[in-house]
């Protein structure tokens, strides 16, 4: 089914990875790409005086050339382009509740944080309240590929209707690749039973070729590993999936992610495309 994704851009280098990621994907799954910029300082230009109307804004300019470029290297594609004067989160807000848009793919920061290896302040809100999944690019480039994904599991149901939508919007993943990590309490065997017993779950939905399942305690001899964030950090680096999926539940737990820890002094980054499902 043909359907649209949005794809907000400031012109930056971050905001291009993005879009050509977006173009990939709409490329191979026959959808179309709406490119929204919401006007700031730096893209209105000097020729944004009452005298011009406006139709001299630099963003302007600068939204048609990206246009351009993208139909250029996506002949196929069908590109729309919007300029807003409303601010970002609200213009996102606003168009993921119009039932007219399936998808919003943007970059982990933009412009104003390109020597920031953590999110920005914009990714992390529209990622919280949009009302359509949020695909979050990382600060480079990436080819669109979803063979291995890999799903947070908490054994919720909600877990089950993210990869539905998912599978929906964007492709079946060849292969799954399950990540529970756990604290002091539970015994191993019991969570490993728990999450092959979830992982057929996921299995009965049909379609995936392969679910793999891994469960980890975190280490509090280890600095580094005693936490949470910190252990699933390390295991999405060691599974390397292609695309990382996170539920509607487990959104605040992934920001935490990728912000400074003032007492350790960490940098945990984002490194692989995540797919936020809807609010």
């Amino acid at each position: 089914m043909e359907m649209t994704i949005i794809v907000p851009t400031d012109f930056s280098e971050n905001a291009r990875f993005a879009a050509d990621y977006a173009c990939q994907l709409a490329q191979g799954k026959g959808h179309n790409i709406h490119l929204l910029h919401c006007y700031t300082t730096s893209s209105v230009g000097e020729d944004s005086s009452e005298e011009s109307n406006g139709s001299g804004l630099l963003a302007d300019q600068k939204i048609q050339e990206l246009q351009t470029q993208l139909v250029k290297s996506y002949p196929d594609l069908h590109i729309s382009i919007e300029c807003s004067r409303s601010l970002i989160i609200d213009k996102l807000t606003e168009l993921s509740q119009s039932g007219k848009y399936a998808l919003i793919v943007m970059g982990a920061s933009g412009a104003s944080q390109l020597k920031s290896l953590y999110w920005g302040s914009t990714t992390v809100a529209v990622a919280s309240k949009s009302e359509v999944p949020v695909i979050v690019i990382p600060n480079q480039a990436f080819t669109f590929d979803i063979n291995h994904a890999a799903l947070l599991t908490n054994f919720k149901a909600a877990e089950l209707d993210t990869l539905k939508e998912f599978q929906e919007i964007i492709g079946i993943p060849n292969d799954l690749t399950l990540i529970h990590v756990f604290k002091d309490g539970p015994k191993p065997e019991n969570v490993k039973d728990d999450l092959n017993s979830w992982a057929y779950n996921v299995r009965e939905m049909g379609a995936i070729h392969e679910v793999l399942t891994i469960a980890e305690p975190i280490n509090k001899e280890d600095i580094e590993l005693d936490s949470v964030p910190e252990m699933v950090s390390k295991i999405i680096s060691e599974v390397n999936p292609q695309i990382i999926l996170i539920t509607p539940s487990r959104k605040t737990f992934f920001e935490r992610l990728f912000k400074r820890s003032v007492s350790k002094a960490l940098a945990l980054e984002l490194n692989k495309p995540a797919f936020f499902d809807k609010i």
